[in-house]
């Protein structure tokens, strides 16, 4: 099977075709700024959004409890005197405060039920962990953890998120993942293609050979709905034609799976003004 990109060079590619363009990048929507927040502020936020990774990026499920973990990284060592809140943000809505922990007390907002949630903290480990008893219609959102802070002024930090989706329809890992790559004049670019799975949320990372983000030279593309109600993602990875003695994997966290894996043999085949990923893998 034959899977054709359009594209026009340097690094210009049709959203409709892959879904790259620089337009089609995902908007901020894994956190949210303070209000009139300075652009030095945002940028500063962006940077120590790492402190606080979410796990599982999204949970299916109808019924039953709920665990979302918040993992909180360079944080003072005295993690259980850290203030941390979660925030409860439904589609098109901003978002509100259900609870914040202080000193081992919970505080739940009087717009949320107090006996529903309850929140845990592995000091050790530096997890804040969510937990949200007798899942509704009503609780289907995305949450996030947050941290205050003051650096000249006061704000939030908010973590990456995870997505809460009451379904019985289950959830399903990709049917294909793989790195497909080519030459082009002095540079060699990467296309990450995820294929076929639910729900739609999913995080995807280039990392080299120490495990660390690269965010250079990276294009991230919106998720598309391919078939059956499943979806589909790519990104992009450009590089100096001379690279040859480092390894670049793609690396990606969904909730039904995490994977990290390497460059396959395949070859992207340039026809005319189309690139068709030919599959030669063996």
């Amino acid at each position: 099977m034959a899977h054709v990109f359009c594209f026009s060079f340097p690094l210009f590619l049709s959203k409709k075709c892959l879904q790259l363009t620089s337009a089609s990048k995902p908007k901020p929507c894994s956190w949210t700024f303070p209000p009139h927040a300075k652009p030095q502020a945002k940028r500063l936020l962006l940077g120590m959004l790492l402190w606080l990774l979410q796990t599982p990026v999204s949970i299916t499920m109808s019924q039953g409890t709920a665990r979302l973990q918040c993992h909180f990284k360079d944080v003072s060592a005295n993690f259980d005197n850290t203030v941390i809140h979660w925030y409860q943000q439904k589609e098109n809505r901003e978002p509100v405060r259900m609870l914040y922990i202080s000193s081992g007390t919970t505080t739940v907002e009087n717009n949320f039920q107090r006996n529903r949630y309850m929140v845990q903290n592995l000091s050790n480990q530096k997890i804040c962990i969510l937990i949200i008893k007798n899942i509704g219609p009503d609780d289907a959102a995305t949450y996030y953890c947050t941290l205050c802070t003051v650096s000249g002024y006061y704000y939030k930090v908010f973590g990456t998120g995870t997505k809460l989706i009451v379904s019985d329809k289950g959830n399903s890992k990709p049917e294909n993942s793989e790195i497909l790559q080519t030459k082009h004049k002095d540079q060699l670019l990467y296309v990450c293609l995820i294929e076929n799975f639910y729900p739609e949320v999913i995080r995807v990372q280039w990392v080299d050979e120490a495990n660390k983000e690269v965010t250079k030279n990276v294009i991230k593309g919106d998720v598309w709905k391919s078939t059956n109600d499943k979806y589909s993602v790519s990104t992009w990875l450009t590089l100096p034609g001379n690279t040859t003695n480092k390894n670049y994997y793609c690396k990606y966290d969904h909730e039904t799976i995490n994977i990290t894996f390497q460059p396959s043999k395949c070859i992207l085949t340039k026809i005319c003004t189309k690139i068709i990923l030919t599959e030669v893998c063996t």
